[in-house]
Order: structure tokens, then sequence, then C-alpha cells
């Protein structure tokens, strides 16, 4: 059945492409691209199993002889550490790319972005190239391409949660820094050094749990409201931030920021409007079994089911 419900509903998505009116030409690229991007999509979420964790700062025990303990993070926001307990899910071994996001923009009549800008500076050209993150859109604009991914898959794809995001930047809960292999920031191995257009995604080592990039390439939205007190009376099982705000939360850190800036437990408030060029984001699945695997339909298989909708119109 959900094999069926996913062929059903990308066909839906593609019917509605040629309905735009594009040119044929046009119009078969974008349905190769869409059943591409679906078939990528779903083969590069990482099932996280569910669990406990102590969610938030800690003090870092391991220190250098003849120095107090620390925090990895100085805003208080981040404290205190609490306990949090999650459903399975499944995330992004990757952060969205300028590719993926410039298909779902064509196949939905949006305007690219920046588009006026595309191929006229070296600079820019630089920072928007298909494989690096793709940045400057809003979270609402971030939310809607993750719900566009659930309608043409009938799945529950999303934001991430707050909470689920740092439980899968730490591999389930380890007491770590930095979402790399090591849990530690090694500049050049593990983690970039300090870029003026950022890297593709996947260019670094990924953390113990298969996932790219959460520390420093570009900072990430998440689902939640944002509140300073709020780690203070977060509920313990699938928290998913307050009920309302002004503000949004991002994590990760971008590719501009130092290591402090990149923890894993920093939080930042963000205007959800916000458009920068330093801020992207990666897509969540909750449900708690793992994908089955789908059926993708393949171009004849496409063609066929659409034939009738495609006939010439009949002469007068």
């Amino acid at each position: 059945m959900k094999r069926i419900g996913i062929f059903l509903v990308i066909l839906s998505a593609i019917s509605a492409c040629n309905a735009g009116g594009k040119k044929d030409g046009e119009s078969n690229e974008t349905k190769s691209a869409i059943r591409e991007l679906v078939e990528k999509t779903l083969r590069n979420m990482v099932f996280v199993k569910g669990g406990s964790f102590m969610m938030g700062d800690y003090i870092h025990v391991p220190i250098k002889k003849g120095r107090s303990p620390a925090y990895w993070s100085r805003h208080w926001d981040s404290k205190p550490a609490h306990k949090v307990a999650l459903d399975s899910f499944h995330i992004g071994k990757y952060e969205v790319t300028f590719r993926e996001y410039d298909i779902y923009s064509k196949a939905n009549n949006i305007p690219l972005i920046d588009e006026k800008y595309i191929g006229r500076t070296e600079g820019f050209a630089k920072y928007r190239k298909p494989d690096k993150p793709v940045a400057e859109v809003s979270w609402q604009e971030a939310r809607d391409y993750c719900h566009w991914l659930g309608r043409l898959t009938d799945l529950p794809f999303d934001l991430p949660t707050e909470a689920q995001w740092e439980y899968a930047a730490r591999s389930r809960g380890r007491y770590v820094g930095f979402a790399t292999d090591t849990g530690l920031a090694d500049i050049g191995r593990n983690f970039p050094p300090f870029e003026r257009y950022g890297h593709p995604v996947g260019t670094y080592p990924p953390n113990p749990l298969g996932i790219y990039d959460m520390s420093a390439n570009v900072d990430e939205w998440v689902l939640d409201w944002y509140a300073e007190d709020y780690y203070q009376h977060s509920p313990e099982r699938n928290p998913k931030g307050p009920e309302s705000g002004t503000k949004k939360v991002t994590r990760g850190g971008s590719y501009r920021e130092s290591p402090e800036g990149s923890t894993v437990y920093n939080r930042r408030p963000t205007k959800p409007d916000m458009r920068v060029y330093t801020l992207g984001f990666r897509c969540a699945i909750n449900q708690s079994t793992p994908i089955p695997q789908a059926h993708i339909p393949d171009d004849a298989e496409v063609e066929k089911a659409l034939a009738p909708y495609l006939k010439p119109p009949a002469k007068q």
C-alpha cells in the first residue's frame, strides 16, 4: 500500500508540472529530476533509534590539569542539562543542497534563490554551487520543502525538532562537544577552517551515526520556537519547544563561526523570516519504524500512467 501511495502521489506532482504549461522537454526533465530527488532523499535518510539522553550543556569533565571544569557553551539558554526521551525517527544524512532546492522551486514555479545573480560573478558562483547547502531560505520556506517531500512520498516529513537535532548530532546522546567522528574539532581534518564560501555537503567525516555537517557548514533551522528559559521546564517526552514565540531556534553553527559557536549545544534565536547565506536546513521523518523500500517509478511507468492525461485536445 505504501509503494502504491508513493507512486500515485509522485504522479500527481508530475501531472501538476505538466499542467503548469511547461514545454515537453522541460517537463520531462522536471519529471526525471523529481523522481531522482525522491529516491536520493529516501536513500539518504538515517534511522535514529529512540531513547533517553541528557539534553543541554553539561560540565566538560576531561580537562587539562590545573584548570577548573567548564561548560561547552558560555550561554545560559543551553542549561540546565535535562532528561529527554525521544521516539525513533529519521533525519537527513546531508543538509538540503542548492541542486535539490532548485528542483523543488522549478517544480512549484517558485523563483530560484538569487536567480538574477546566477552566473554573474565568480564569487557568487563559488557560493551557489549545486552540491553546497542551500541558504537564504526562511523557516517557513524550509518547512514547505520538507512538507512537499511528505506529499510526494506519503511520509511525515518535517523539520527536526530541536531535541531530535541534538540527539542525532550527538549520535544518540553521547557526551561530545561537536558532531564529528571523534566528538572534537580537529580543524582541517574533521572540522572546516574559517571559510568565505562554505563547502559541499559531506566534505568532512560524519559523526558516528553517519550524519554529516551538523557542526560548522550552515546553521540549520529546527521546528521549535525559541525561549531562553525553555530547558528549565521542558517536558521529558518528545519536546517540541514552546507553543508560540517571536523567534525560531537554529542549530549547528556556520562555516564562518569559531568552533565555540558550532558545538552541539549552541542555540540561536532567529527571526523566522530571516534569509542569510549562512543558514540552511535538513529534513526529518517522524516515523518510528524504518522506511520500507519505496518503489520509485521509471520513465516507462510514468509515461504509461500519464498517457490518458497527455492526449492532444480533440479537434473542434
